[in-house]
């Protein structure tokens, strides 16, 4: 089927979609608004309506949506400012809200939030996203912000401020720029200038980007992308959220004649930290111990790259099974999978 032949049905499926709309334009109670947390339009509904839901930053802490692939953020937005809005502005003393509190229950400082919301609607702002940069000869990293509507017909994409920030491998901020998207636009920037600077035959830096809408509008295409260019070959990869401390696993083999395999870490946090990386683990395939242990120092927003070098006993023990990598984490941190040719002049990239 060609791509002409797949465009009607896909804007049937968006009209059907439009359709469900209830309750004076709200989706229907079971459609999933989030789907890494499963959560639906009903259950963002009642978190909205809890007193301490007071902000969009507080909402997504208090329910974990929008902050793993962070392709959501903009329709949470946009239903929490919708449902804010509808809020009963004067409530009675003594009605129960979604807490199980009347009015006259609550603190003070819910008591005052609640005044300024009746007088200022809330205004909601994205959450960061972060891409790792790979820098050397002949490798170039781009970002795009793409800011399309798609099949969103009933609300419009809005006006986008797009902040990007870009930081060296030890933290340091080698630049900070504002850019403007409207509808119908994209932004493309190369952002591994000055990250080559870096000792080494692989350079590694991160950029941060943060998008905010001039108004709630449906999301579109406002997610960032990477893409990673080198002489042989073009990878891509969406951004990222915050993901919290703990570990990071990736399954892979060891086939050094074919390919080299990093793990690139970004320090999300402001704080310095020390990834433990350790391999090999079993996969389950066979009894493994990891005979390699490395400690990773990252400065506070600072990224790491540690390549996966099998000592010559556990490549012995391993063979063509596929093995375990675990990044043991302090603070927040993303972490990911970087393939490449010997010859680093082909990548291939991937997340946890």
């Amino acid at each position: 089927m060609t791509t002409e032949e797949r465009k009607p049905a896909r804007r049937g499926a968006a009209v059907a979609d439009r359709d469900e709309m209830t309750r004076e334009g709200l989706p229907p109670a079971h459609r999933v608004i989030c789907a890494c947390t499963n959560m639906t339009f009903a259950q963002l509904e009642e978190a909205v309506g809890k007193v301490h839901s007071q902000s969009f930053d507080a909402l997504l802490e208090e329910t974990g949506a929008g902050k793993t692939c962070t392709a959501c953020l903009l329709d949470l937005e946009y239903y929490f400012v919708d449902l804010k809005a509808r809020a009963p502005r004067n409530a009675d003393a003594g009605h129960v809200d979604a807490t199980g509190e009347t009015a006259a229950q609550r603190s003070w400082k819910y008591r005052v939030y609640g005044w300024l919301d009746s007088i200022s609607p809330p205004v909601a702002w994205a959450s960061p996203n972060h891409i790792p940069i790979l820098a050397g000869k002949d490798i170039e990293t781009w970002l795009t912000v793409t800011n399309h509507d798609l099949l969103f017909d009933e609300r419009k994409s809005a006006p986008l401020t797009t902040t990007v920030e870009v930081r060296r491998a030890d933290g340091s901020r080698l630049w900070r720029r504002r850019f403007r998207i409207p509808p119908g636009e994209e932004l493309r920037v190369r952002v591994d200038e000055g990250i080559a600077d870096q000792p080494g035959e692989l350079a590694v830096g991160r950029a941060t980007v943060v998008s905010r809408a001039d108004h709630p509008a449906m999301r579109g295409t406002m997610r960032p992308q990477l893409e990673i260019l080198a002489a042989r070959g073009t990878c891509a990869l969406h951004a990222q959220g915050d993901v919290g401390p703990g570990d990071t696993w990736f399954t892979m083999q060891n086939r050094p004649d074919d390919e080299r395999l990093f793990l690139l870490l970004i320090n999300t946090s402001g704080k310095g930290q020390s990834a433990e990386i350790s391999y090999p683990h079993d996969a389950g395939t066979g009894d493994m111990q990891p005979e390699a242990r490395t400690m990773l120092d990252l400065p506070a927003h600072g990224t790491g790259l540690h390549e996966v070098t099998l000592p010559p006993d556990a490549a012995a023990h391993v063979g063509a099974l596929p093995f375990a990598v675990r990044a043991r984490l302090q603070h927040p941190c993303r972490v990911y999978l970087v393939c490449a040719t010997p010859a680093l002049d082909r990548f291939s990239i991937d997340h946890r």
